[in-house]
């Protein structure tokens, strides 16, 4: 019994120093999903617990830091809705999150307004016949950007129709508008309804502090030199006391994998040959603030970068990986397609061309080569809603997305020797 127990625990050991650990990244993802993390933003000081949480992760892997300790403190304008948000259409009581979202650029707002309908089919088209909407709230099912025009016809608010699901962001949430928008599904309010109750008070920060968490792992032989994996941490936080979304794949999932990696280099059989950093940033979802702030406030010179890859939901995977700057980086693109034909990990290496659709941008506009990579699959859609919870995460290639990462960085290694 004794040398059965033995061989378990060596198999343990040699897989946690050889590669990838699913079960410790579902356990980072339970927990930064969980509501006492408050969605990973800026109601309750979710962002700061989250920091910490990874802070502490990092000091267990005996990670480095370029400073006093891994914080990298920046400021950002946000709106907030620290309270309770109650909706009602005539007196149906809304619920928020599954019924209705209200717009992060929305001030406080608490009464009650008349409705007015514009809508694309024939149905139920009131606004030609009325000239102020000063005290009304209009309701249509067009597309908000283009109905929106900074609320061109002067009403107290807007509602934005949603056929299935209502999805919220705080990337509009920088500054406060003088008049609210929700989105609310289109089954919730009847063509007979006549009116609209919103209680709702927001909470604006010019200059909130927030934080990236960063720390590193020495190179053996060229320390000056530098792999970097990035993932975002924050989501969108709370709408409302009540109300949080839990951001399981966007982007739970890549902080998990960061920090799954910083285990794995932490490792003495893993330690890298080149510094390798891991960089979790903060108000990604504000509008890529973290990463911008750190590229214009670097703790080593980015030249020093050989390669970056940043990591935002990375949840599925059964149709493979997408690479965006796949088409500017072509050797490095090709590099990851023959590493994973020679292994069979995923189906398929996709590429795609730039894109400022993430934490990479801002270093690839700075001139550092660097990839951002998310798994490509339907068993995982849910995105910015409150239906983004851990369960719904299934990590279906986690552990061959996590094996190419690491064979492309000792690629490189080899390459820079």
């Amino acid at each position: 019994m004794k040398r059965v127990y033995t061989i378990i625990l060596f198999l343990l050991c040699v897989s946690y120093i050889n590669g990838q650990n699913v079960k410790y990244a579902r356990e980072i993802i339970d927990t930064l999903t969980s509501p006492a993390m408050h969605g990973r933003g800026y109601v309750n000081d979710g962002d700061k617990m989250v920091a910490a949480f990874i802070s502490n992760e990092f000091f267990k892997c005996g990670l480095l830091s370029f400073g006093e300790n891994y914080f990298q403190p920046f400021e950002i304008p946000i709106n907030t809705f620290p309270d309770t948000i109650e909706v009602y259409i005539d007196d149906l009581k809304l619920i928020p999150g599954q019924d209705f979202v209200i717009f992060s650029s929305s001030p406080s707002v608490w009464g009650t307004f008349d409705l007015a309908w514009s809508l694309n089919d024939s149905a139920g088209i009131y606004l030609d016949s009325l000239t102020d909407f000063a005290d009304k709230v209009v309701i249509t099912d067009r597309n908000q950007k283009e109905f929106e025009k900074e609320n061109a016809l002067g009403s107290k608010g807007i509602i934005f129709l949603m056929k299935d699901k209502v999805w919220w962001h705080v990337s509009n949430g920088k500054k406060v508008k003088d008049y609210f928008q929700l989105q609310i599904l289109k089954n919730k309010i009847p063509d007979s309804a006549k009116t609209i109750t919103i209680h709702a008070r927001n909470r604006y920060f010019e200059n909130y502090q927030t934080q990236n968490v960063i720390g590193y792992i020495p190179g053996r032989n060229d320390p000056d030199s530098f792999f970097v994996f990035t993932a975002h941490y924050d989501h969108l936080g709370r709408m409302g006391s009540e109300t949080f979304f839990p951001g399981a794949n966007d982007n739970a999932s890549g902080t998990a994998m960061l920090l799954d990696l910083a285990r794995h280099y932490s490792q003495p059989e893993n330690k890298p040959d080149i510094s390798v950093v891991f960089m979790a940033f903060s108000a990604e979802e504000v509008g890529l603030f973290g990463s911008d702030y750190y590229a214009s406030h670097p703790l080593f010179p980015l030249k020093n970068i050989r390669f970056l890859v940043n990591l935002d939901m990375v949840g599925s995977g059964s149709q493979g990986i997408k690479v965006v700057n796949g088409t500017v980086f072509k050797e490095e693109f090709d590099r990851l397609v023959k590493i994973n034909s020679k292994n069979e990990y995923i189906l398929k290496v996709n590429e795609r061309g730039e894109s400022p659709n993430s934490d990479h941008y801002p270093f690839y506009a700075a001139g550092v080569p660097a990839f951002f990579i998310y798994t490509l699959g339907d068993e995982c859609k849910e995105y910015h809603n409150i239906y983004d919870v851990s369960g719904n995460v299934p990590l279906t290639e986690y552990n061959d997305v996590f094996r190419l990462l690491v064979d492309f960085e000792r690629q490189l290694e080899k390459e820079i020797k």
